[in-house]
Parts: structure tokens; C-alpha cells; sequence
């Protein structure tokens, strides 16, 4: 593994490079004044910036990895790593690339961390999920960590589970999805087909579910209808709808659903229209405001969301709140056999 210090300072504080190195085996280290924009590892890395060089060395990895920049934990990190407080880790090339924010002491290094198991629960809260889970975990001596997702549904970290423990899990709490979402979805939705109308979020859901090999069993095209004359036009939105109730609207949203799902031919939708901003709010639909729906063929369903945040993070909200949307409407959850 090599070390990246990026950053002139590093060369002078000592005792805190010191404190890192004892934690890791290296067999290369690396002193930066400027992070190359051309970065391609050929071995895992382990990235040390500082407060300066941080945000420009989490870009250049963001576009990198093709994914957009979000806030978590009031930490600037891809929307799809792995991460913790000042560390996250993305996968380049096959390698592993973990960043990691040095400030005063050290933070949790991922690169050197076993492998994790997610476990995505949908329609319970923490209280009862623990209720039901926490007699699992202690009778297997397991360690993990409970976080509510941007999507509003609960994530558990812990260590690889094997078939016996997920089986227990899912006797216990059924609306459990293990690991990624997307691949989840990519696995079990097949052979029936998924559809995207998408506004504020100009294509991050589709953009995040074919990123992953075998999307195209569940997936043949949607619709990116920013302006609205295509939603008029390609998804058949009614001129009167936009005119009386506005792009961003619960009557707009509906249409785009019955839109997309009918020139794809899909079983389900999903559809998003909102204000992503910082500009084009109003008194009555502020930045934030987001309308999400969800259909296939014989129901529908629209909710309407006020996010916080800055437009990548609002977006990056969106796009999971429609992925929980759909897994609770089309009940794809783990199965136990």
C-alpha cells in the first residue's frame, strides 16, 4: 500500500505522521505540494490531506469515481463511499482509496478495516428496530452502528453476517434489504423493468443504478425532462397541469409517472420534480421543495419533501427517497431462502 501526504506542511508535523504510519503497513510513502488530477493508483492507497488541500484531493476523487459530491455528517464526501468521520473510501481501477481529513488525531482508516455488512431496514424506527435486532446482535457478539439514511429508512454497519444470522434477522424484522440497494434491486427486480422521469435530480438515479453490471435486465431507458417542454412532449404532461399547478407540483408528478411508465413499456416508475436551487425558490415552493412519485401499472403514489441542504445534497436526498419509495411499493426486500 502506498501513502499520499498531500500537502507541503506534512514533511514538518512529525509526531502526528508518526502516530498514523504505526497504525498501517506501507511500503511507499509520498510527499504532494498539489494533488495530480490525473491520479491512476495501480496498488491501494491511503490519501492524507489537511483542512487546505481536502476539498480539492475529494473532488478530483468524486469526478474520478463519476459521483457527485455530498455532505454527510457535516463531512464533504462521494455519495456512494463508504465513510466515517473525516475518512471515506471509493474503489479505483479494483483499488481501494481511502481519504482521510488529518487534523488532531487520527481518524478511522477503512483501507485497513475487515469488510462490513449493511443491513437497509424499511417502515420501523430505531426504537422498534432495536427492540427486534439487539437480542440478535448480542447473542453473536456483534458490534455495529445505526444511522438513519438520507432516504429516511434505518442503516446497521456491522461485520459479515453469514446465511444462518441474516435469516434470524429476517425472521425478526422482514423489511430488510442486505448490502447495496442498487445491486439489491439490479438482482431481484428481474424480469420485470424499472423506468425513471427525472427533474431536479437530471438522471442521478439512473446514473447510480447502471453503474452496476447486469442494469440492463431491469432497465431500457427514461426520461431526463428538465425543461418543461419535454415534459409536454416526451412524457405527455398536460400543458393546462403546468400552467395551473406548476413544474413542481403533485399533478405534474403524476403525469410524469403515467408518462414514463407507458413509452417504456416498464412495470414500475419513479418520478422527481423539485428545486434543487440555490435559485428558484419561492415564498410558497421554497429551495428544497421535491415532489417524489412512484407507480406501476395499477397504483400511484406522490409525496411531497422540503430538504435541506445545498443542490447536490438535495438531490442525492431525492434520489434516495425514490429508492425507498419504490422498495416499500413494490415490497422488494430480502427473502430468507
Amino acid at each position: 500500500m502506498q501513502v499520499i501526504f498531500v500537502g507541503k506542511e506534512w514533511k514538518f508535523k512529525n509526531a502526528l505522521k508518526e502516530e498514523l504510519l504505526k497504525q498501517i503497513d506501507y511500503d511507499e510513502i509520498k510527499y504532494v505540494n498539489n494533488f495530480d488530477i490525473e491520479f491512476n493508483p495501480n496498488k491501494d492507497t491511503l490519501i492524507v490531506t489537511n483542512k487546505k488541500t481536502y476539498p480539492l484531493v475529494a473532488r478530483i476523487i468524486a469526478r474520478y469515481v463519476n459521483q457527485n459530491l455530498v455532505v454527510k455528517n457535516d463531512f464533504l464526501v462521494p455519495e456512494n463511499a463508504k465513510y466515517s468521520k473525516n475518512s471515506f473510501l471509493v474503489k479505483i481501477n479494483g483499488k481501494n482509496i481511502n481519504v482521510i481529513l488529518l487534523e488532531d488525531k487520527v481518524p478511522e482508516i477503512f483501507i485497513i478495516t475487515p469488510e462490513y455488512e449493511t443491513i437497509n431496514i424499511f417502515r420501523f424506527d430505531k426504537e422498534t428496530t432495536l427492540m427486534f435486532l439487539e437480542p440478535i446482535f448480542n447473542a453473536h457478539k456483534l458490534d455495529y452502528t445505526l444511522v438513519e439514511n438520507e432516504g429516511g429508512f434505518l442503516q446497521i454497519f456491522t461485520e459479515p453476517l453469514d446465511d444462518i444470522i441474516k435469516k434470524e434477522i429476517l425472521k425478526a424484522l422482514p423489511y430488510v434489504i442486505f448490502g447495496d440497494i442498487f445491486e439489491h434491486i439490479i438482482k431481484t427486480l428481474p424480469p420485470k423493468k424499472i423506468t425513471f422521469a427525472e427533474s431536479c435530480t437530471g438522471g442521478l438515479i439512473v446514473s447510480n443504478l447502471t453503474k452496476h453490471s447486469g442494469s440492463s435486465n431491469c432497465f431500457d431507458g427514461s426520461v431526463v425532462s428538465y425543461a418543461n417542454r419535454i415534459k409536454e412532449e416526451w412524457l405527455g404532461v398536460s400543458h393546462i397541469t403546468l400552467e395551473k399547478y406548476g413544474a413542481v407540483s403533485e399533478q405534474t408528478v403524476k403525469e410524469m409517472l403515467l408518462g414514463a411508465i407507458e413509452i417504456a413499456k416498464s412495470d414500475y416508475a419513479i418520478a422527481v420534480s423539485g428545486i434543487a436551487g440555490p435559485t428558484g425558490g419561492t415564498p410558497e415552493k421554497p429551495v428544497g421543495t421535491v415532489y417524489i412519485g412512484v407507480c406501476d401499472r395499477k397504483n400511484l403514489k406522490v409525496e411531497l419533501h422540503h430538504f435541506k441542504g445545498d443542490r447536490n445534497y438535495i438531490q442525492y436526498q431525492a434520489m434516495m427517497n425514490g429508492i425507498r419509495m419504490f422498495i416499500n411499493f413494490s415490497e422488494l426486500y430480502s427473502k430468507g431462502d
